[in-house]
């Protein structure tokens, strides 16, 4: 299947707020589901910064001040806390799968039924392999934005607030230098989205390819030996791999730009040298 046989629509729009709304309104049927994943996230979450609040405590509290009762409760407490995390976790996880196989089967459902309304014209000017793959791997990669996406989503805006909070009560100076860089880190990755669309769209588009030229060469092989197009059907495919290696290599570099790692370590620096000039008066 080569480009001049049959060119996949190019699209040009921007992922904005209507389209999140559309996408996100495939859980309507299952928002149960939804509430209960998205409570335990944030309560995982929430948990997540008191766990470093409390480590302090039972340094600060316990350790250092050689209190032997202050210690065996703080660490009873986070042990008990870290086992009601971990059921958390297991619950959110289930709640979320469950919830994105249900959307996919929906999606999956929607799209047949809009495949037997269509014409026979567009059966023949559009390849069964390219078909069968925005039926099976774009339905999966909208549920996963759907259930997953949330998931990052809610669990990184709680976790910036419960952290942000823990921060100013320890030390509102140094929790200020942290959440000063929060405007600069959610603005930069937006200049770069087009860029992001651009090569995940790119990835799909090929990926589409090469399942349509698997189906076009494994139904139509007997043409294929018969007209001796064995190296140049090898030769077309090896093409689409490539640009599918390229793209994929791209999307993926420009993702690692942007971990959250890397973004999470930005102001650290800082705080350390701040940390630091507050202590010199202190040791002297």
């Amino acid at each position: 299947m080569t480009d001049t046989y049959f060119e996949e629509e190019e699209f040009s729009t921007q992922f904005n707020g209507r389209t999140i709304l559309r996408i996100l309104g495939q859980t309507r049927p299952y928002w149960l589901w939804v509430l209960g994943f998205l409570l335990t996230i944030i309560v995982v979450s929430i948990l997540d910064g008191y766990f470093t609040f409390l480590s302090k405590r039972i340094v600060d509290e316990g350790i250092v001040a050689h209190n032997k009762e202050m210690l065996k409760s703080l660490v009873t407490t986070y042990g008990s806390l870290l086992l009601v995390q971990a059921g958390l976790v297991f619950g959110f996880i289930f709640l979320a799968s469950v919830l994105g196989e249900r959307v996919r089967y929906d999606l999956r459902k929607q799209l047949f039924n809009n495949l037997q309304d269509l014409s026979l014209s567009y059966y023949s000017r559009t390849p069964v392999g390219w078909i069968m793959s925005r039926v099976t791997s774009d339905t999966e990669r909208v549920s996963d934005l759907v259930t997953w996406g949330m998931v990052d989503v809610t669990w990184a805006a709680s976790n910036i607030l419960t952290s942000g909070y823990f921060m100013l009560r320890i030390n509102w100076r140094l929790g200020m230098i942290v959440l000063a860089i929060i405007p600069i880190i959610t603005w930069l990755p937006s200049s770069f989205v087009r860029r992001f669309l651009a090569e995940f769209r790119i990835v799909r588009k090929t990926n589409s390819k090469i399942t349509g030229t698997y189906n076009e060469n494994i139904t139509g092989v007997r043409v294929v030996k018969a007209l001796g197009r064995e190296d140049e059907n090898l030769r077309e495919f090896g093409q689409l791999t490539s640009q599918m290696y390229r793209s994929s290599y791209r999307a993926a570099w420009l993702s690692a730009l942007f971990c959250r790692q890397y973004r999470s370590s930005a102001p650290s620096p800082w705080v350390l040298w701040s940390g630091m000039a507050a202590c010199r008066p202190i040791s002297a």
